[in-house]
């Protein structure tokens, strides 16, 4: 049979063409099922932040009363702040950034999947960051200068609306609002989360973020840089790669200092109820698998050397004294700092027209002309800066994925820290 022949007839001959219809719901869910990771849709709101050239992002996590636990008749705002991550539950994300606001373009590629953004000196390659806000809700919002755009179902397909605002009722800022598909939801813990936006505002091009839970500013970080300077490249370093691909073409230097101010809560843990019931651990508020027994934790108690054991009840000790701080000043401040040096590297690229052609078939935007590798170092003096003399700074290391570790290796980042990064 010749098939080229029978296709020929088919698209002559054949009945009335028929688009291909999709599934926009299991479309998402598929895509999202590949895209995962801690944080992913914080991760890609903060970069379309820094996209839109924005100075400062607010986060903003609004949450419902629990309807079992009702709140005690008290006025102590540590006692009412600790009943709100106990029993509460989200109903709200909010995200805003004072970056410029939507164009005609950003509007028309939110509505199309997979389109991306074409800018090759952006980070986003397949077009589905924005989908990741599908993970936990159900029909965001976005509000943008004096446009908004508004998503909702039909079955299983996706549709949109957009609204036209007069000048005055126009937003200065563009905000996400993502309410939660269920109420069950907990409370994120804070600690995880502020150590997530402390290396985020390390690898983006922003200056303020902000962590607020209701009327609660949890966080603020400030990132300050110096103007950088020119790194000579030395002559015996071989700036080209083997295949010729990429090029070292300059280098410069920059020191940068990092601040944050956070809520003592942070660093709170309630105690764990000696029975608890079946399946709270997952859903206590500063827990983490970590704090479940198991097995291997009680086989390796009863292994443990006495130097363990001393080690392990010093820790104890430490963190019980941390504990004891934080609970007499709960909603009281802290703050701490950071003091890197980011070494950036400008690469050339050189990419056979065939190979280019590919990259762009696959992620919808030509290979960028120049790139960006940036180290991360400290030097004795930075690192030495950065101690922490407060207790409650100390143990609450709000940086303690941000400064160069002690043990040997690294990581290495691709964009941000994800299942698709390099490296552990």
């Amino acid at each position: 049979m010749d098939f080229t022949k029978l296709r020929a007839a088919a698209l002559k001959d054949g009945d009335d063409e028929e688009a291909v219809t999709v599934n926009t719901r299991a479309l998402i869910d598929k895509v999202l099922a590949r895209y995962s990771g801690e944080w992913t849709t914080l991760r890609e709101l903060l970069q379309n932040a820094a996209d839109a050239q924005a100075s400062t992002v607010v986060i903003k996590f609004e949450t419902l009363p629990s309807a079992q636990v009702p709140l005690s008749n008290t006025t102590n705002s540590a006692e009412i702040l600790k009943h709100v991550l106990l029993h509460h539950t989200l109903r709200r994300l909010l995200v805003t950034n004072d970056g410029l606001p939507f164009g005609v373009n950003d509007w028309s590629r939110l509505k199309r999947i997979a389109e991306g953004n074409p800018d090759e000196t952006k980070i986003g390659a397949f077009g589905v960051g924005f989908y990741s806000v599908f993970a936990d809700c159900e029909e965001p919002f976005v509000s943008s200068g004096n446009e908004a755009m508004a998503f909702y179902w039909k079955g299983n397909s996706l549709f949109t609306r957009r609204l036209q605002l007069p000048v005055a009722e126009g937003n200065p800022n563009t905000s996400f609002v993502l309410d939660y598909r269920n109420t069950t939801t907990p409370m994120p813990n804070l600690l995880s989360i502020c150590q997530f936006l402390a290396t985020s505002l390390t690898f983006v091009a922003l200056q303020n973020i902000e962590l607020w839970v209701d009327d609660w500013q949890i966080l603020s970080l400030k990132k300050k840089a110096a103007p950088s300077i020119e790194v000579p490249i030395a002559r015996d370093v071989e700036t080209k790669t083997k295949e010729g691909l990429m090029k070292v073409s300059s280098m410069e230097r920059e020191s940068v200092q990092m601040d944050a101010t956070f809520m003592n809560v942070v660093g709170w843990k309630p105690s764990i109820p000696a029975t608890p019931k079946p399946g709270s651990y997952d859903n206590a508020y500063g827990t983490s698998s970590a704090d479940v027994p198991s097995l291997r934790s009680f086989f390796s108690r009863l292994t443990a050397s006495t130097s363990h054991a001393q080690l392990k009840t010093k820790a104890m000790r430490d963190e019980k004294a941390l504990q004891d701080i934080v609970l007499e000043n709960l909603t009281g401040t802290t703050t701490a700092n950071v003091f890197l040096r980011v070494t950036t590297a400008v690469v050339k690229t050189h990419i056979a027209a065939q190979f280019a052609a590919e990259l762009e078939r696959a992620t919808k935007k030509p290979p960028p002309k120049t790139t960006k590798l940036a180290i991360l170092t400290a030097s004795y003096d930075e690192i030495a800066a950065s101690a922490k003399e407060n207790p409650v700074a100390k143990g609450i290391d709000i940086f303690a994925s941000v400064l160069p570790g002690k043990k040997p290796g690294g990581r290495v980042f691709i964009g941000f820290p994800t299942h698709q990064t390099t490296g552990a």
